[in-house]
């Protein structure tokens, strides 16, 4: 499905615009990259840290107390009086969906006692994450001096955020309503990728006179997923584009990566008497499968006999992902095999040894 931002279309025909920008997979290998260490104003994508470190010393249910300082914060998202009270988990979404500054602040100081010393934990955090681009000044991201992330670094916090269960599914949901002293509160996901692209998950937008528009948007196909980061967009529409565009990418580079490696042994095929060969797959295997979710079957050919050369097709290896056969490729033999003694008799055993599941199959004759 291709997303539409006011009238333009988001997705695979879309070039690279971006500044500043990353895609990595899951595991956090970079797929593609463009000044993805520089370090720029990052805005309220600074609000994923914000998350980590309240997820991390705070239970959800806890109730905050809104102080005159949090309430005074400007900006925009849900707007807090001082002295109400609210949970933990409703402060959380107010964070994340809408960039309520004064929530981030009001979160800080439940945790840290102030916002000063709360952000001396969000750097720490960032550090611990390996980001080296990265320096925090407040809770929410408005511009001021010294504060700054990277692409790299952005990726890398919402990696870490998508491994909660309860932080995902916040940045998952393009809508909520949450207790307030007021009642019942909407509350919108600011990010029009998740109503507008296939798989989108997350996670966060920001945007400051300084840091333009910031999207950390992540998406799931299958048991692949993505992280794109744009940094200093134009406006909110051109980094869903970008973002979009960035993932697009991102899918197409893992249908092109190799798997599989060509030249891998996955069964051994025994003679008796006349000797034995591994057998390895001719040539790799590209697609945006995880390796690990992948099942190797070698399916020999009863024709085969000795004498084998080396090279000499002995069969298929069939891949399979979710049950699903997903590839089929020759499978040869690594070494030759002479001719058996012609004292051979009617005994040939053909033993096959998966090296993928322990897989054993005898043919006798």
């Amino acid at each position: 499905m291709a997303l539409l931002v006011a009238g333009h279309p988001v997705g695979a025909q879309e070039g690279l615009s971006c500044r500043a920008c990353v895609i990595v997979d899951e595991s956090g290998r970079v797929l593609f990259a463009r000044a993805a260490r520089a370090a720029r104003a990052n805005a309220s994508t600074t609000k994923i840290v914000t998350a980590l470190v309240v997820r991390d010393h705070t239970t959800t249910d806890e109730v905050v107390t809104v102080s005159p300082v949090a309430a005074g914060t400007t900006g925009g998202g849900l707007d807090l009086a001082p002295g109400e009270h609210y949970r933990v988990e409703d402060l959380l979404y107010a964070l994340l969906l809408t960039s309520s500054n004064q929530a981030a602040v009001a979160l800080a100081e439940h945790v840290a006692g102030s916002e000063a010393a709360f952000v001396e934990m969000m750097n720490r955090t960032a550090l611990s994450l390996g980001a080296t681009s990265t320096r925090f000044v407040t809770a929410h991201g408005l511009d001021v001096p010294g504060h700054y992330s990277s692409p790299r670094d952005l990726a890398r916090f919402a990696l870490e955020l998508l491994e909660d269960p309860l932080l995902a599914a916040i940045v998952a949901d393009p809508q909520t309503s949450i207790a307030s002293p007021r009642g019942r509160v909407i509350l919108e996901n600011r990010n029009v990728l998740l109503e507008g692209y296939r798989g989108a998950t997350g996670v966060k937008t920001g945007y400051t006179a300084r840091a333009g528009d910031v999207l950390v948007a992540s998406a799931t196909r299958g048991d692949r997923s993505l992280v794109a980061v744009t940094m200093g967009a134009t406006s909110d529409e051109a980094a869903a584009r970008e973002a979009a565009a960035l993932l697009d990418k991102g899918w197409n580079l893992l249908a092109r990566t190799e798997v599989l490696a060509g030249g891998r042994p996955i069964a051994t095929l025994i003679f008796d008497p006349a000797g034995a060969t591994d057998v390895i797959i001719e040539r790799g295997v590209r697609g945006p499968w995880l390796a690990s979710a992948l099942e190797v079957a070698f399916e020999p050919d009863p024709r085969v006999r000795p004498p084998l050369v080396a090279g000499e097709t002995v069969g298929r290896a069939v891949v399979r992902a979710d049950g699903r056969v997903v590839a089929s490729v020759p499978a040869i033999a690594r070494s030759g095999i002479p001719a058996p003694p012609r004292s051979w008799g009617q005994s040939l055993l053909t033993a096959v040894l998966s090296l993928f599941g322990g897989l054993v199959e005898q043919v006798t004759e």
